[in-house]
């Protein structure tokens, strides 16, 4: 995930930043240009995206397209709303994927949030490395239906995986070679794939 935190609305009582509920933070997030993330009662705005983030974004998703079509799956790019009710957080993976029948969060209007993300993956800068590796991974593993969380990073051409065994197991692989390939879900990228017309 791209960018780090901008400034959260403040309440005009206190210089204290405000807190609000779930149904506050649907409300506020239905009425914004832009996007915003939920923090267990605050709102976050998501900042610029690279060049390079969009390009391996675009490339990513491309690869996936054929072998996830023919499974099933759905697969969006940071469009899509992902709610954890164990962290009481929402966030806009940089690619979600879902291989089942979608669950989601509902609000009033087309306002949604999935709750049965298959697959996560978020392509890291050196501004977010450290949360998307510690703060979203610990709160993205207590999805029950997730099986893979994937990050790729934007500085090397590296990817990393942690694919589900059990409840509380993952068994992590990574790739960083051009002609090698890691797995999502079943289906092959190859790192090469990835990052082709990405400056290093």
């Amino acid at each position: 995930m791209e960018g780090q935190a901008q400034s959260a609305p403040v309440s005009k009582k206190s210089s204290a930043a405000k807190t609000y509920t779930l149904e506050e933070y649907f409300d506020f997030e239905y009425k914004a240009e832009g996007k915003h993330e939920y923090l267990d009662g605050r709102i976050r705005a998501m900042a610029y995206t690279s060049p390079a983030h969009g390009r391996i974004q675009t490339n990513f998703m491309d690869e996936l397209a054929q072998c996830l079509k023919a499974k099933g799956c759905m697969r969006y790019t940071s469009d899509r709303m992902v709610y954890v009710p164990q962290c009481n957080k929402i966030f806009y993976p940089d690619i979600l994927i879902v291989c089942d029948t979608e669950t989601f969060r509902q609000h009033k209007g087309k306002m949604k949030a999935t709750l049965n993300p298959s697959v996560i993956i978020e392509i890291l800068s050196d501004s977010t490395e450290e949360e998307d590796r510690i703060d979203k991974w610990g709160c993205y593993r207590t999805i029950p239906s997730l099986q893979q969380y994937l990050m790729v990073q934007q500085n090397a051409k590296s990817i990393h995986s942690y694919r589900r065994k059990s409840e509380r197991e993952w068994d992590y692989s990574y790739a960083n070679k051009p002609e090698e390939a890691i797995a999502v879900m079943d289906c092959l990228v190859q790192v090469k794939e990835v990052y082709a017309g990405v400056e290093i």
